[in-house]
């Protein structure tokens, strides 16, 4: 679920909200090539870059199969985590300051579904999560 709200230098910020479903999300670095003109170093570029495209499937795919067993256990248990964390990647838990994603394990799907509400109508009034969220 995606919420918005103001924070307090009074910015306009995106934030996504719910029960966390796969095991975990895997990043990407996305490196930028500016003034290519078609050189051998840019051949050597395209390889690398190629082989850390197989690593990031790779990641994905072990994120897949590790969530098929991550669901159901979670499923069992009744333990759902719920996340929070700002979509401007440039404000999660930097060393400067930023935002931490919030995070929270309840027990049950309608506790989540509840804690995500609460989170959204915090977000929407408040411009984060409630204190003691994280």
């Amino acid at each position: 679920m995606l919420a918005q709200g103001r924070d307090e230098s009074g910015q306009l910020r995106a934030w996504r909200v719910g029960r966390r479903r796969l095991a975990w999300r895997p990043r990407l670095a996305r490196p930028r090539l500016e003034g290519a003109d078609g050189g051998p170093f840019e051949i050597v570029v395209v390889v690398i870059l190629a082989v850390l495209g197989l690593g990031h499937l790779l990641n994905w795919l072990a994120a897949l199969l590790a969530t098929s067993v991550v669901w159901p256990y979670r499923a069992l248990s009744g333990r759902w985590p719920v996340v929070a964390y700002p979509l401007d990647s440039s404000l999660v838990a930097t060393d400067q300051g930023g935002d931490l994603p919030h995070r929270r394990r309840v027990a049950g799907r309608v506790a989540a579904m509840e804690l995500t509400r609460q989170w959204v109508r915090d977000i929407e009034m408040a411009g984060a999560p409630g204190p003691g969220d994280r």
